[in-house]
């Protein structure tokens, strides 16, 4: 059997740095989704990775950092989710980002719904609240420049106010995060939560 046999269990084979980091980073993910950010330990990451605890510290420094590059992930996936419309009309393209949201909130993982929830829910004690914040403003900023692209093209009224306009837009997205968390597929499956986009973009069509 040599090294690079599929059969060898993934704890067993050398990966590059890079794979072996994204495999823990995807480890805290499964495990916040599963234990909440307080109970997401070493041991647990550890485990969910196929690595020994020690191999977690050739990657990162400490639990916290490894806890904000899984923030980061999932800041990432947001990014993958806005970046992948190419709808040139703004406002259009908020739609069919809202539309994309609810597609992946739709599936049986729900995206990153479960991971993001469990760490804004995450108290004070656990350190991270101003970098779950930090990742709340990037988010926050993406859709912001498209309402802005918006009223530059004239798709959006000038007048509206572009926080705000972001501010429901993501409401929207968080209410769908939610239910998807809460079980309660009606809103989406029944159109619920598209009726609200199609109120909030129809407030802001020029």
């Amino acid at each position: 059997m040599t090294v690079n046999s599929p059969l060898i269990p993934a704890r067993n084979r050398r990966l590059p740095a890079s794979e072996r980091r994204q495999q823990i980073v995807d480890a805290v993910l499964k495990v916040v989704s599963e234990h909440g950010v307080p109970e997401a330990t070493t041991s647990r990451i550890a485990e969910a990775a196929g690595v020994a605890e020690g191999t977690l510290y050739v990657h990162f420094s400490s639990r916290a950092e490894m806890l904000i590059a899984g923030l980061d992930a999932i800041f990432m996936q947001m990014l993958g989710l806005v970046e992948s419309s190419t709808e040139p009309d703004a406002l259009l393209r908020l739609k069919d980002v809202a539309e994309r949201h609810t597609r992946l909130m739709s599936t049986e993982q729900g995206g990153f719904a479960y991971p993001w929830v469990e760490f804004i829910a995450a108290g004070p004690q656990v350190g991270l609240r101003e970098a779950v914040a930090q990742t709340q403003i990037r988010a926050f900023r993406l859709i912001w420049e498209i309402v802005e692209e918006g009223k530059a093209q004239g798709a959006i009224r000038s007048d509206l106010d572009s926080d705000q306009l972001t501010w429901e837009w993501l409401s929207f997205a968080w209410a769908e995060n939610m239910s998807c968390l809460m079980g309660l597929d009606d809103f989406l499956a029944n159109g619920h939560s598209s009726r609200l986009m199609d109120i909030i973009l129809k407030d802001a069509r020029a």
